[in-house]
């Protein structure tokens, strides 16, 4: 009877001495850490890859959709495609091309909702009252351990049980220190976004609006930079641009000459060369941004990415000299406007797959602005109408292609 209470009494000391019982107060913190981390957002621009059907209604690969974070080398592994592509010409002239994922995004300009404050202070105050909690409960017992030293006229001292309780109440305190400090951080930014958003809303124009989903569910590659003189001259035989140079885009092109620029590079190449749907070349343009260009909101943003009315001294400028978008596109701001293969209509609310405008119309789309243009004119979801056998002096095109399947 005395030998098994001296092994209980053994056994109680190995389990208050044991080093797993001494670091169980960490473990407790890093489960309480764990459990109150919030899992990521799934991103708006995010979508799963499916089944598809082509043209002639055979079913077809599956592309992968963009998840509206990954760059772009690693969305052309994940597809198996290569991240550029290039056409020749002929006698030396190459077309450069670069790959644009499949994806979702949010076509025209967005009315913006209003931030949910008081959602946002809740959670301010939740978190001020579990750091005052905590804190407060932590004093207290470290108080206690304090007084009855000095009452017993020794060092401080405390058992293994107050010491877990006080790590896990300075764990709460910390915990909702975090809350408070996040949620403030988030208040803030979703504040600022809705200003930001509120003033691209008031820049725009009704043939923006209203905004809606678009999904494209193949990737293709577009042109990395704009059809230049010297493609045009290549193909065509003839240059119509006012300012000439070989590195300079092609100008002053109709809808019509467009398309036959297309058909003789196709003839060319051997590859089905055409002009981008509206859907995909907004697409192509934000690259991911909801922003008022893809290099952001400002009129400094936008002097980084394209010639425009207050930079471009009235003049054409040299393709690529400018900061190209996250995949690689340059000049989608300013230089030239560029011609959609999609006739004119008013947007719907509806959300739309695969999006290749009516079958019939009056007018053909461009899109871009051009290097004698305003600010607000070479935002990325501004459209432009005109006739497609019309001239205008500052259009020229951008083409795309469709990616080679094994």
């Amino acid at each position: 009877m005395v030998r098994s209470r001296v092994f209980a009494a053994d056994a109680t000391a190995y389990r208050l001495y044991n080093p797993a019982v001494r670091i169980l107060p960490l473990i407790v913190l890093l489960a309480l850490a764990a459990s109150a981390a919030e899992p990521p957002a799934p991103s708006p621009l995010a979508g799963e890859g499916r089944e598809e059907r082509s043209e002639s209604g055979v079913r077809g690969r599956a592309w992968p959709r963009w998840d509206g974070q990954e760059p772009i080398e690693q969305y052309a592994r994940q597809a198996k495609l290569p991240p550029t592509q290039t056409l020749d010409l002929g006698t030396g002239v190459k077309l450069e091309m670069v790959l644009i994922p499949a994806g979702k995004f949010m076509m025209g300009t967005e009315k913006p909702t209003p931030v949910d404050e008081q959602g946002f202070r809740e959670k301010i105050v939740v978190g001020r009252a579990v750091l005052a909690a905590g804190a407060g409960t932590l004093l207290v017992l470290l108080g206690t351990v304090v007084i009855r030293a000095i009452r017993k006229k020794q060092r401080p001292q405390y058992s293994l049980a107050r010491f877990m309780v006080m790590t896990m109440v300075a764990g709460v305190a910390l915990l909702g220190g975090l809350h408070w400090h996040f949620s403030a951080r988030a208040f803030a930014e979703a504040k600022a976004e809705y200003q930001a958003a509120l003033a691209r809303y008031k820049d725009s124009y009704e043939t923006e609006k209203p905004a809606h989903e678009v999904t494209l569910t193949k990737p293709y590659y577009m042109g990395k930079f704009e059809v230049t003189q010297e493609q045009y001259q290549q193909i065509m035989g003839n240059n119509p641009s006012h300012f000439k140079g070989r590195d300079l885009p092609v100008e002053e092109v109709s809808w019509n000459e467009a398309q036959e620029f297309c058909k003789k590079v196709s003839e060319k190449t051997g590859v089905t060369v055409r002009l981008p749907t509206e859907a995909e070349w907004e697409h192509a343009c934000r690259a991911g941004t909801r922003t008022t260009y893809y290099t952001g909101d400002s009129e400094a943003d936008l002097d980084r990415a394209g010639w425009y009315g207050n930079n471009g001294k009235i003049t054409a400028h040299s393709v690529g000299q400018k900061v190209p978008n996250a995949w690689g596109a340059y000049d989608m701001h300013g230089s030239v406007w560029e011609w959609c293969g999609d006739w004119y209509e008013a947007y719907r609310a509806e959300a739309a797959v695969d999006p290749q405008g009516p079958g019939q119309g009056e007018y053909r789309v461009l899109r871009g602005a051009s290097w004698l243009d305003l600010p607000i004119n070479c935002r990325s979801a501004v459209r432009r109408r005109i006739a497609p056998a019309g001239l205008i002096d500052l259009a020229g095109l951008r083409v795309v292609v469709a990616p080679r399947t094994p």
